[in-house]
């Protein structure tokens, strides 16, 4: 049972009409859950994890060993971490819209009026001249 909301399920049914059913029942085939969930790192996606894990190895080590760093780190990944999960349990996919969100560009110029000359857009492809 898949639940609202959260990304908690038992299990996953897929239904095919076999061969032998024409118009009736079909098939019941139970998919494995490591088939469809999401890869998580400790509940977190896993470029979140890797960019989490990054940047408190460059404060202890560019900082230095400090308690003062040692203790700022773990601030840092607890709170990070614990946003990072929370919002992951929201849309395990989060992550990736936003990424994919930032890279389309406006396809269509703006034309203000019927006689106005478009704006002008870079080609996709740039010329070797």
């Amino acid at each position: 049972m898949i639940t609202h909301g959260h990304m908690r399920a038992t299990r996953f049914q897929l239904r095919s009409a076999g061969p032998d059913s024409i118009g009736g029942e079909g098939v019941l085939h139970v998919v494995h859950p490591s088939l469809w969930r999401p890869i998580l790192f400790g509940g977190a996606d896993p470029g979140i994890v890797i960019a989490e894990v990054a940047t408190v190895l460059a404060l202890l080590f560019v900082v230095g060993l400090h308690v003062a760093t040692v203790a700022l780190a773990l601030a840092y990944s607890t709170i990070v971490h614990a946003a990072a999960v929370w919002v992951t349990a929201k849309d395990a996919a989060i992550a990736s819209i936003y990424l994919r969100s930032l890279s389309p560009r406006d396809v269509c110029a703006p034309i203000a009026r019927t006689s106005a000359a478009p704006a002008f857009v870079r080609p996709a492809v740039p010329r070797i001249r």
